[in-house]
């Protein structure tokens, strides 16, 4: 994740900042330095934060002595972390994470870029996240330190299951280490808010991020090399709850999501929505990769804020959407749609003819499919082989089985 830094000397700045990050982000961190831990100094009340009138979430960060007089309920804030150089001695960190945790907020340490991670191995077992400061902190626009990726990765062998976020000289030119390094979220100020669009640069620095992490994890586009755990939901954008595709989605995705597999869609409405609501309905999760056009295009659907997908990649480009969707997942299965969903399937569809017999296994759901087939055998060239890689199923139940007999194979 992405989270735009705030760091400013009065409260109008940070108003003002706050409101543009609304247009693009669901948090920020904003910084607190009093000038004696490191060179530098911002705005001090953290309490007028209460003033704020937005829908974000913040995430309070405290380069400051005495990190407990800062410790106080403030409104939207949901994390906080302090410094570990801030403090006097091992109780007063063991009660500001006892404080904390009290107040509600999931709570984590920040490491100067000099500051081994060792000092704080007696309280990691009691953190939601660790930072690292890639800079030397106090403010924006500081040279990035490289040799704070070796110690992350150190970190990362040591606690695996921590969750890690980078603060400071954040960009194009450095994300590729630092996802490489195994860093969950980055705090970035100037490179957003420098640029003369920062909506633009978020989204820019999101996706690269993203194709980061999916490079990262060596994704695999054979079935005999890759486990199934996501399922692709392809299908018409147009359709609402009373419709039969919105219907057979929700089962289906219900059903996909009892067996243990996570759902996969575009993040728009329709079919896309009808497989979130159904995955959820079954007990499961929704990863959704979006597409977020530089502006409004009049037949794109766009992100529909009733899908209320868990996670989501971004992309800036619609075939990029497509592309990515069916590259982290497995198994595709395509509803009834209109010209988006003949494109997805036949992106699909190709790629599984060029990697069979590693192909990843694609269900038409519908009995209307093998009309659709036999037009095409009819009036262009089509193999049998070729459309034996392809599996109609009409029920839900038929989904799942044909999806346990891949896991045996």
């Amino acid at each position: 994740m992405i989270i735009p830094a705030i760091l400013e000397k009065n409260f109008r700045d940070i108003e003002d900042k706050v409101s543009i990050a609304e247009s693009f982000s669901e948090m920020v961190q904003i910084d607190f330095v009093d000038g004696k831990l490191f060179e530098g100094s911002t705005f001090q009340d953290i309490e007028a934060l209460n003033n704020l009138e937005s829908n974000l979430k913040y995430d309070l960060h405290l380069l400051v002595v005495n990190p407990l007089d800062y410790l106080v309920k403030i409104k939207n804030a949901v994390k906080i972390c302090s410094q570990i150089e801030g403090f006097g001695s091992k109780a007063e960190v063991e009660e500001f994470i006892k404080k904390a945790k009290i107040l509600g907020y999931r709570v984590g340490l920040s490491l100067g870029p000099t500051t081994d991670f060792e000092i704080i191995q007696d309280f990691v077992k009691d953190l939601d996240f660790v930072q690292f400061m890639t800079i030397i902190p106090g403010g924006q626009g500081r040279d990035f330190i490289p040799g704070v990726l070796q110690k992350i990765e150190r970190f990362k062998l040591t606690y695996p299951k921590v969750q890690i976020q980078v603060d400071g000289g954040v960009n194009e030119k450095t994300i590729p280490g630092i996802v490489h390094a195994g860093v969950d979220d980055m705090i970035i100020g100037s490179a957003i808010f420098g640029s003369t669009n920062p909506r633009k640069k978020y989204l820019q620095l999101t996706s690269m991020q993203n194709k980061q992490d999916i490079n990262n994890e060596e994704t695999i586009v054979t079935l005999k090399r890759e486990r199934i755990t996501k399922v692709a939901f392809l299908g018409g954008a147009a359709w609402v709850e009373n419709d039969q595709p919105y219907k057979e989605a929700y089962e289906t995705a219900r059903a996909v999501a009892e067996a243990g597999f996570e759902v996969v869609n575009g993040g728009g409405p329709g079919v896309m929505r009808a497989s979130t609501e159904g995955a959820h309905a079954g007990g499961g999760k929704v990863l959704a990769i979006t597409y977020h056009p530089n502006k409004p295009k009049r037949h794109y659907e766009g992100v529909d804020p009733e899908n209320h997908f868990d996670d989501e990649v971004i992309t800036l480009d619609y075939f990029d959407r497509t592309k990515v969707m069916l590259q982290t997942t497995q198994v595709h299965i395509v509803f009834k749609g209109s010209i988006g969903t003949l494109s997805e399937f036949g992106m699909s569809w190709i790629s599984s003819w060029i990697h069979e017999p590693n192909n990843k296994p694609i269900i038409l759901f519908g009995a209307f499919w093998q009309d659709f087939l036999d037009v095409i055998h009819k009036h262009m060239l089509l193999k049998n082989s070729e459309e034996d890689m392809l599996k109609i199923c009409t029920t839900p139940e038929e989904v799942i089985e044909f999806l346990k007999s891949l896991k045996k194979d």
